[in-house]
């Protein structure tokens, strides 16, 4: 079959309706010349009745008789005659309806028992259109007083068939149009359906439809509005929009409400009303805008620049991190952009508001303050002296000589995300003054031991850590060693990263060497050592080592060393 029209549907609606109904039908008039009939000559003419060709009607010369396309093959539509109502008061006997041939041979007499109701004559050639050479097409529509059904050819009413009013034993027959162009006739408990024209392999309307290589497409009939300021970028004009509702399906399609929009790169359809094309995929239109976001950023259309924006719930808000190329979209409900520290980041709410996390925490659903100051010189000193101030979140102060240390909350996961390792370590050495020959600093220091911290002797160093916190056992430093690894190159997981290793678990060694008890250099620089709090034999004691060579806590030296300390949170 050709991607054509195959058989007009008011016409052959009408039709079945009057050949296969009986007593229902009663009156045939102002029938068009527009109507047709396709025919052969013969009933082994006819062609096989397959799924693509169902629906259709075709007229059999040498037996005057009609045939539909159904699913149960080709049926006969000529109607038997209908036996009088037993519960009408007036019904009378049905008649059979054939179609002949009239004498002119211009269409057919359309006979019911002995009287021609009607003639249809064959359509003549239909008009060239720019896609091809589509004809009128016609279609039937329940009258206004529903009572029958109007035959509409090209907009215009070219007939009417009517129901017959009374008897209540015949067999009644009825019409409906379904999606893109498809008509179902039912007469009893036999129906057929058929099409007003095909795509391909598949029907379509062509009052709403046009046909381009085997694929239907809405007819559209508006452009978008241009005459405003918009940031969509490329729009349809009236230009692109043929008269009759065509237009370029490869740049072009038709959306819900009737607008002509461009496609975006994923050339899937969307509402342009209430989406415009973003940089890969429709977005939605936003109606107004977050605190803090310009109103020059949002369009009169709604529409917006994807590149440094976002919409939720008509809201527009501006991506976190914009300002360095790395923006991101985020859940406002949930969370916000602190554009507080040096680069902005997406944090939660606290108790559903935002904070600035660069000098403030949030503490079971409340902000709170996380700055303190670590003086004994009072709160006057502390605000015009910033040196003197520090984040509990990641600092805490020695309240013996105020010295601010940096800690670490060390956390370590399997691959199912169970931790099995955790503990809080300084994440630099301790430089609490002592007394005389109790520690020192190393000769090459000039900067108050503020690069290596100081060295200390054993004893020493288990007298200074601060309040709260104490020197390591051996076994906590094995249980470090045994979460990070003990040979290199995982030992680099202790080593800060200016000493070239890459310091996973946050533990932040330097390359300090140790001193023996005349202050001399004698450790390896390549190293970072520290003492452990149980003493060995002789005098001696073990010391956690990480470097590019490895990390051991099995290396012992004397107990008057000076070696560097760490301590960890009791």
């Amino acid at each position: 079959m050709r991607n054509r029209i195959l058989v007009t549907a008011g016409f052959a609606a009408g039709f079945a309706l009057l050949a296969a109904c009986g007593d229902e039908v009663t009156e045939v008039t102002n029938v068009s010349e527009k109507a047709s009939l396709d025919q052969v000559q013969k009933f082994k003419e006819l062609p096989k009745c397959m799924e693509n060709v169902e629906g259709t009607l075709v007229y059999v010369k040498d037996s005057s008789k009609v045939y539909a396309c159904t699913g149960d093959g080709w049926i006969q539509l000529n109607g038997k005659d209908g036996e009088k109502g037993e519960k009408g008061d007036d019904g009378a006997n049905g008649s059979s309806c054939t179609a002949k041939q009239n004498k002119a041979k211009t269409g057919y007499d359309i006979v019911c028992g002995d009287k021609t109701v009607g003639t249809i004559k064959n359509g003549e050639s239909g008009k060239q259109g720019e896609k091809g050479d589509d004809g009128t097409s016609c279609t039937a529509k329940e009258n206004k007083k529903k009572n029958g059904f109007d035959i509409v050819c090209g907009g215009e009413t070219v007939g009417t068939i009517t129901n017959g009013e009374k008897g209540d034993d015949g067999t009644g027959c009825s019409l409906k149009e379904g999606e893109n162009g498809q008509v179902k006739i039912t007469c009893g408990k036999k129906s057929a359906t058929i099409f007003k024209a095909l795509c391909g392999d598949n029907s379509y309307d062509p009052e709403k439809q046009f046909c381009e290589d085997g694929v239907a497409y809405r007819r559209c009939h508006s452009v978008p509005d241009t005459s405003r300021p918009r940031t969509d970028g490329t729009l349809p004009t009236e230009d692109d929009l043929n008269e009759d509702g065509t237009y370029d399906v490869s740049m072009f399609f038709c959306d819900e409400t009737d607008v002509l929009a461009p496609f975006c790169a994923d050339r899937k359809p969307y509402d342009f009303t209430k989406q415009f094309c973003g940089r890969f995929a429709p977005l939605n239109r936003c109606d107004s805008v977050a605190d803090g976001v310009e109103e020059s950023a949002l369009a009169p259309t709604g529409s917006y620049s994807s590149n440094s924006y976002f919409c939720v719930d008509g809201t527009l808000w501006k991506m976190c991190g914009t300002d360095y190329g790395h923006g991101s979209s985020y859940d406002p409900k949930t969370h916000f952009c602190d554009w507080s520290g040096e680069y902005s980041e997406i944090r939660e709410l606290c108790g559903g508001k935002p904070y600035k996390y660069d000098s403030e925490m949030c503490v079971a659903g409340k902000v709170e303050n996380a700055m303190a100051c670590c003086t004994n010189q009072g709160s006057n000193y502390c605000a015009n002296h910033p040196e003197v101030q520090y984040d509990v979140r990641t600092h805490f102060c020695d309240e013996v000589d105020h010295h601010i240390y940096k800690y670490v909350d060390i956390v370590k996961k399997d691959p199912d995300g169970n931790v099995f390792y955790s503990a809080t370590w300084m994440a630099e050495n301790l430089n609490r003054s002592t007394d005389e020959g109790e520690s020192m600093c190393r000769s090459d220091d000039n900067k108050k031991c503020s690069i290596h911290g100081r060295f200390y002797t054993w004893d020493a160093a288990n007298s200074y850590c601060p309040d709260g916190w104490k020197l390591p056992t051996k076994t906590q430093y094995q249980d470090l060693i045994d979460a990070f690894g003990s040979n290199a190159p995982e030992s680099n997981a202790y080593i800060l990263s200016d000493n070239f290793g890459y310091n996973e678990s946050g533990f932040s060694a330097t390359f300090t060497g140790y001193l023996d008890s005349d202050g001399k250099l004698v450790g390896s620089e390549d190293a970072g050592y520290y003492w452990t709090d149980k003493e060995a034999e002789d005098r001696q004691s073990n010391v956690f080592v990480a470097g590019t060579a490895g990390a051991s806590v099995i290396q012992t030296l004397p107990v008057g060393s000076f070696v560097p300390v760490r301590c960890i949170k009791k």
